[in-house]
């Protein structure tokens, strides 16, 4: 009956005789139950259709299953499995190619072909068996229908980027280059020293311009490597392009900037980098000897920029200037843990006399005695001249200036540093500094430093 109590629990055990009890005591007569409800019934035939669709579905979810799992292992038994598979066919298209056998490649990359016309490896495939089987028309053409329809697969835009380079089509190389190096962490070295080469053509210049005014992601690396990789470094290469970026709307960076100049300097081509700074440079004066003397433009990392460091317990930065400066100024702060090295720029003068000057204040705690500005022959050591702070009470502006002569043989450019010529600087120092200028002495004409001869031939040749 429907109030009887079942001897066992659910989970197998003996039911207490008092649970029992209550049970039979607050039970009640189950209501009648309702008549079910008449459901309506399917067709017989319309539930036999349904039913094989759901086992067939079911069956081809199974079947594709195991097809993709099996596709890049065991392509042979992917087909057997599932033989009309044009990934399958392609796959076992790519072995027989490796295998050196590229009629069977071609036979197996035509008939997934006629599954999928398109599919992208078999066209890729197809392609390379061709060129084995020295048909390079027909290889060409299908290797082009397979980098339209994939611009991702390596094989494929490397192949494109090697053929248009050899027939000179650049800007269709370069757009396969993009596509290859696009899909790497890191531009392989071996692209980056063909798109060298081919620069040296001045036909590919333009395209090589137009690809990387679009910014893409290896473009500064390019430039590093025409700098710092490339033996000799392609200085030649990489001023021609920046020349032409700088005329557009991608403007080259400080890195692609820095590198090319600093690459020069390091040849010791100094007039040379520097005409290519003021060329690349916007707000580049001709007409001064120190580049941003009244420190108004930010810092930048160029040799002929102020290229500002900072270090243990001190620090160097551009900064509004205190009470009686005025727009911009260089402030250090030294707290006395380690020797200050804050700035330099690398200056070009032609041989003659010159006068050096700028202003300081003094805003620390103690008074400061040990800075000098410096001017030195690149690579030497003895300054040309030391400018040293000037005496007077902190808090207020003080000019400073040193006279000094530039020699006519070695010393074809310069640097200019702040320096600090005393170990005892006191801790809690904050100095000031603008203003700064370098200009020929009353008196005395600068001759001018003829540029070395180049080789306009070499220019043009790897």
């Amino acid at each position: 009956m429907a109030s009887e109590v079942p001897e066992a629990a659910a989970g197998g055990g003996e039911v207490a005789p008092e649970v029992a009890t209550y049970v039979r005591s607050h039970a009640s007569p189950p209501a009648a139950a309702p008549a079910a409800a008449q459901r309506p019934r399917l067709p017989n035939f319309v539930s036999f259709v349904m039913a094989v669709s759901l086992v067939w579905l079911g069956g081809q979810f199974i079947r594709q299953g195991v097809s993709d799992n099996l596709l890049d292992s065991k392509p042979e038994i992917a087909v057997l499995w599932q033989g009309d598979s044009s990934d399958a066919l392609a796959q076992l298209a790519r072995q027989d190619l490796e295998a050196k056998n590229p009629g069977g490649a071609a036979r197996l990359a035509v008939k997934s072909l006629q599954h999928a016309p398109l599919n992208a490896q078999a066209l890729t495939t197809y392609a390379l068996a061709m060129e084995a089987l020295h048909q390079p028309l027909v290889a060409g053409r299908a290797m082009t229908l397979a980098g339209q329809r994939s611009w991702r697969d390596l094989i494929t835009q490397v192949w494109l980027f090697r053929r248009d380079v050899l027939a000179s089509d650049f800007t269709d190389a370069f757009d396969h280059a993009d596509a290859l190096m696009r899909r790497v962490p890191s531009p392989p070295i071996a692209v980056l020293r063909i798109l060298a080469v081919a620069a040296r053509n001045p036909d590919a210049i333009g395209p090589l311009v137009d690809r990387l005014a679009l910014n893409p992601g290896w473009r500064e690396k390019f430039f590093i490597f025409l700098c710092g990789y490339e033996q000799p470094p392609a200085t030649d290469v990489a001023g021609q392009l920046l020349t032409r970026l700088a005329t557009g709307p991608s403007r080259p960076t400080e890195l692609e900037t820095g590198i090319y100049l600093a690459t020069l300097a390091g040849q010791h081509k100094y007039q040379e980098a520097e005409q290519a700074w003021r060329q690349l440079t916007p707000g580049a004066s001709a007409k001064t000897y120190v580049h941003n003397g009244g420190f108004e433009l930010p810092a930048r990392t160029t040799p002929f920029d102020w290229w500002l460091t900072s270090g243990l317990g001190w620090s160097a930065s551009i900064a509004d200037a205190p009470a009686g400066g005025h727009g911009k100024a260089l402030r250090i702060d030294y707290g006395g843990d380690s020797k200050p090295l804050p700035l330099r720029q690398l200056i070009v003068l032609p041989p003659g006399g010159y006068r050096l000057s700028g202003r300081m204040l003094d805003a620390g705690e103690n008074p400061a005695r040990g800075f000098s500005w410096r001017v030195l022959c690149a690579g030497g050591s003895d300054p040309l001249a030391i400018a040293a702070q000037p005496s007077g009470p902190t808090g207020k502006w003080q000019t400073f200036s040193a006279e000094f002569d530039v020699p006519a043989s070695d010393c074809p450019a310069q640097l200019l540093d702040l320096a600090v010529t005393r170990g005892d600087l006191p801790n809690a120092v904050t100095v000031w500094f603008d203003d700064l200028s370098i200009v020929p002495a009353a008196g005395v004409a600068p001759k001018t430093q003829l540029p070395p001869s180049i080789n306009l031939d070499a220019l043009f040749n790897p």
